[in-house]
């Protein structure tokens, strides 16, 4: 009989305790390796960002916590993983070709390509379902139209150009509109052009900068990169222009009423000096994919820190009678 550790019992140690049996081990990293492929399909790292927007824009139109905003917030998130499965589909012949993404589900055969088209359909039909019973069909309708542009506009016109990536970023800006509309938020509010504007923006310079430290990858793989477009000096002022632009639409929260609390608003002008101050070694080193890599972590921070901060604001605003 095989041992687990030396012990000659497959499911009980000498001292008397349960241990995993060789079967059970294997078992345990079937799951773990099903997981793994699971969370890559759906690119949980960028659908998270998704779910917390909508939860942002239900929050900021309702001015609420309710158990609706949880379940309209999940059910944009599920259509926006059926869009990140699908989206796995679509470029698994490009992955196979880079090496950052080689090892991806479908490139590697973790996952066949039917079992992900079955996934992405379970994803959105679930997804739908979840945000028209909880949430509205505006919210239904802004999420499919995320998926509509990501993958049928965004995803085929990256294979053209290098600046695809800013009607692409439209795509950021509708999962906050979605959640806005499952709350009842009205869409021309200016309080939702702001907030849509700067999850639009903070697309901009997050995927260039990818793009910049893996453009030998994409090249490789047939996409075009700004390299044959801009020089490193000028990519690399453009691209920190973007984040200023990011940082100067987080003050204008203040201005229209996003936040209210005078501590937020000053907690926001700090982030927002942080991101300007830490993303400038972009510019002072253009071409430093060290460089690039720390800016890239910095904004995608910095957005979720300004998104968590003004919805702290809000749950002050519910629960106290100060404001932060």
């Amino acid at each position: 009989m095989r041992t687990v550790d030396g012990l000659h019992s497959p499911g009980i140690s000498r001292e008397g305790t349960a241990v995993l049996s060789l079967p059970e081990v294997g078992r345990l990293a079937h799951l773990k390796e099903i997981a793994n492929a699971v969370a890559e399909l759906v690119k949980i790292k960028i659908t998270f960002f998704v779910g917390m927007s909508a939860l942002f824009g239900y929050v900021l139109a309702s001015g609420e916590i309710s158990f609706g905003m949880v379940m309209s917030s999940l059910g944009i998130f599920l259509v926006a993983c059926g869009s990140a499965v699908l989206n796995h589909y679509q470029e698994r012949y490009s992955d196979a070709l880079m090496h950052r993404t080689q090892r991806r589900p479908l490139p590697s055969g973790t996952v066949s390509p039917r079992a992900a088209l079955l996934m992405l359909i379970g994803l959105v039909i679930a997804g739908s379902a979840v945000t028209l019973t909880w949430g509205n069909l505006p919210a239904l309708v802004l999420s499919l139209l995320a998926m509509f542009w990501y993958n049928a506009i965004y995803t085929p016109l990256k294979k053209k150009t290098a600046y695809a990536v800013v009607p692409g970023s439209f795509v950021g800006s509708l999962p906050v509109m979605a959640g806005w509309a499952a709350a009842g938020g009205s869409l021309v509010d200016p309080k939702l052009l702001v907030v849509s504007s700067f999850f639009f923006v903070w697309q901009i310079p997050h995927f260039w900068l990818l793009m910049d430290i893996y453009s030998s990858d994409y090249e490789r793989a047939g996409f075009p990169t700004m390299r044959s477009h801009l020089s490193e000096k000028k990519f690399a002022v453009f691209t920190y222009a973007w984040m200023l632009a990011l940082v100067a639409i987080s003050v204008l929260f203040i201005t229209t009423g996003v936040v209210e609390g005078e501590v937020t608003g000053i907690l926001l002008l700090v982030l927002g000096a942080w991101l300007s101050m830490g993303a400038w070694p972009v510019v002072k080193h253009f071409g430093d994919k060290r460089t690039y890599k720390s800016a890239f972590m910095k904004i995608n921070i910095y957005v979720l820190a300004v998104t968590v901060l003004v919805l702290v604001d809000i749950l002050f605003k519910l629960i106290s009678p100060w404001r932060l």
